[in-house]
């Protein structure tokens, strides 16, 4: 191979690598930090689980979703090797092609564009290398921050259900929102 030629698969991105961030496996000395941020109530206030959980519900999940043939939980990386947040994809059905996304950062990390790039890069790979066709998700009306990142990717909404959760003492609409590989904006 010539010089050349390997510095063009030098510039070929692995499918779980974007331009801020880097998706990974989950490894069980990761579910502390995951325990510690998803719990902090700036987060947790946007996410659709059960009320602070211990280290050992933290784990619980961890090891269901690793038996699972359905769902993929991926730790974001910043490129420093910093964990960020958790990714995932969830509810994947080969015979449709769907997949429902779920991601949270760690607010000390928020507004620095590492949740809408890990958002892009688990829509490529599962477009790209899982053959999806379509990915949804459900985000709360009060999330703006998560709305734009998934608008900035190419989700459009697609319904809402009306006061469909309660959050910080009152009622909230969910919106569901959808992507089809087609509409994947790609930067």
């Amino acid at each position: 191979m010539g010089a050349h030629e390997h510095e063009d698969f030098r510039r070929v991105t692995p499918p779980l690598e974007g331009q801020l961030v880097r998706l990974r496996a989950t490894e069980e000395t990761d579910l502390p930090a995951i325990n510690q941020g998803v719990w902090n109530p700036a987060v947790s206030q946007y996410l659709l689980i059960p009320f602070p959980q211990p280290l050992a519900g933290t784990r619980e999940y961890w090891e269901r979703v690793r038996r699972s043939d359905s769902d993929m939980v991926l730790v974001i990386e910043a490129k420093d090797g910093q964990m960020v947040g958790v990714v995932a994809l969830h509810d994947i059905q080969g015979r449709a092609r769907t997949a429902l996304l779920g991601i949270w950062v760690a607010e000390p990390h928020w507004d620095r564009g590492y949740g809408t790039d890990a958002v892009r890069t688990i829509c490529q790979f599962g477009f790209r290398e899982m053959n999806l066709q379509r990915i949804d998700l459900g985000v709360l009306e009060t999330n703006a921050r998560g709305k734009r990142a998934y608008e900035k990717v190419g989700f459009k909404e697609e319904a809402r259900l009306r006061r469909a959760h309660f959050v910080d003492g009152r009622h909230v609409d969910m919106l569901l929102m959808g992507l089809l590989a087609e509409e994947l904006v790609e930067d």
